[in-house]
C-alpha cells in the first residue's frame, strides 16, 4: 500500500537539525520505499510504500512535526476511471 505523508515541522531551527540527526540515524522501517519532497522548507511530503504502517517510527518523528497528515493511495483502474467520468458527466 502506499501513503501520502505531509508533515508540518515544529517551529525553531533546532528542531529542524535534530529532526534531521534521528532520520539520518533511524531512517525508514526495513522494506518501506519513500519519496520525498519538500515545498516550503517546513512542509514535507513523503510517499511511503510499505506492506504495513510502521507506529515506532512514527513516534520517534512525531515530536519534530506540528501537524501530519497520511492520504491511503489507491490505484485507479480503467473501471474508476470511467466510474468517475460518468458521475462527473452527472453534474450540473
Amino acid at each position: 500500500m502506499k501513503y501520502i505523508v505531509i508533515n508540518r515541522l515544529a517551529p525553531g531551527i533546532d528542531n529542524a537539525r535534530t529532526a534531521l540527526e534521528v532520520f539520518t540515524k533511524v531512517g525508514l522501517p526495513e522494506g518501506s520505499e519513500a519519496v520525498w519532497a519538500g515545498t516550503d522548507g517546513k512542509t514535507f511530503i513523503n510517499i511511503v510504500e510499505t506492506d504495513e504502517p510502521d507506529t515506532a517510527t512514527t513516534a520517534t518523528y512525531a515530536p519534530f512535526f506540528e501537524e501530519t497528515t497520511i492520504i491511503p493511495v489507491v490505484a485507479m483502474d480503467d473501471a474508476w476511471l470511467q466510474a468517475l467520468q460518468t458521475a462527473q458527466s452527472n453534474w450540473a
